[in-house]
Formats: structure tokens, C-alpha cells, sequence
């Protein structure tokens, strides 16, 4: 098992374990602090919360009736684009992935120069804003065409202490969000 490989197990069972109090109190302590954050950008591409990730649907609620919310849809098999979202009911769950995501038919595709903010999930986050993802390279790719701020947002179980292992195509996080 190569040494990404660990980590991930031992974050994934990390997060996996943490109690319903736990989680409650992080995500009320999200929608508090990413509100107050955000309210300076105008176009957020947040993400859709997979059953353990820190739950940012009140946030994508919030960002909704401001007209702000953007979530990402994969368009190929490599490849992620922004979309508008202007209702949470306009989400397909994605086949393979387990994610739900905007459904093009409701939905439009946005220019990656309007994104200016990208709330970034991940397994592991360390003090380098490094990020830990979940190993097929998509938001790496995505990212690197941007030139907005990258905020990773999680569980304050999430930090490592040690550096992650970084390779040539990992873009690191402008800052962390970890509750």
C-alpha cells in the first residue's frame, strides 16, 4: 500500500468516527464562519457533501437564495466544470461517483473566470494548505486553470500534523476551513 494510500485509510476511518455531536457542532460552526467569510464573493463553487464530508448544505441553501451558489459537475471522466445553481432540487446523482451534482438540463455551465471562490473538500489538509483528496486528480486539474482563492473545508480531525506527500501536479489551498 503506497504511503497516500495510508493516509487516506487512517483519515477516512478518522472521519468515519467521529460522533453525530461532533459533526452537529462543526457544521454549525461552517455555516457561521463560511457565511461570514464568503460574503465578499460573488460567485462560490461549493460542493455537494458525500455522506461523511462536512455537511455544507445549509451553506449551498444560503448561497441559493443569494444567487451565488456554483457546484462542480464532472463533463468527462477527467474533467470538472462549474454550473449555476439556482435550486438544490436541480441535482442528478453522477453514476460512478456517488455525488450528486448539477443537472445540465436545469442548470447552466459557467466561465471559470466568473469563479471567485472554490470551497475545496478532501480527506487530510496539513498546515501547508496541502490537501489530500481522494486520488483521481480532478479538482488538482480543475484548480490549476483558476486564479481565485481555494479554501479547503473539513473536520478539524482532518489537519495532519506531518506534511502530506506532494507530487508536481498538487495545488495547494489558500486557506483552511477546518471545524
Amino acid at each position: 500500500m503506497s504511503c497516500k494510500a495510508e493516509v487516506r485509510k487512517t483519515f477516512l476511518d478518522k472521519r468515519h468516527d467521529l460522533s453525530k455531536e461532533r459533526r452537529k457542532e462543526a457544521n454549525c460552526m461552517a455555516l457561521e464562519t463560511l457565511s461570514r467569510k464568503l460574503k465578499g464573493f460573488t460567485k462560490v463553487l461549493s460542493f455537494a457533501s458525500m455522506s461523511e464530508e462536512i455537511d455544507l448544505w445549509p451553506l449551498n441553501q444560503e448561497l441559493v437564495k443569494e444567487k451565488r451558489l456554483l457546484l462542480p459537475r464532472l463533463t468527462t471522466a477527467t474533467e470538472i466544470s462549474p454550473f449555476t445553481v439556482s435550486s438544490l432540487d436541480h441535482l442528478l446523482l453522477h453514476p460512478s461517483w456517488n455525488v450528486l451534482e448539477p443537472d445540465p438540463a436545469l442548470c447552466s455551465e459557467v466561465l471559470l473566470e466568473k469563479v471567485s471562490v472554490v470551497l475545496v473538500p478532501g480527506i487530510a489538509f496539513d498546515s501547508h494548505y496541502g490537501r489530500l483528496g481522494y486520488g483521481k486528480g480532478h479538482y488538482d486539474r480543475f484548480l490549476a486553470k483558476l486564479s481565485c482563492p481555494f479554501f479547503g473545508v473539513g473536520f478539524k480531525e482532518q489537519l495532519t500534523k506531518a506534511p502530506l506527500e506532494t507530487e508536481a501536479h498538487d495545488i495547494p489551498l489558500t486557506e483552511l476551513f477546518l471545524f
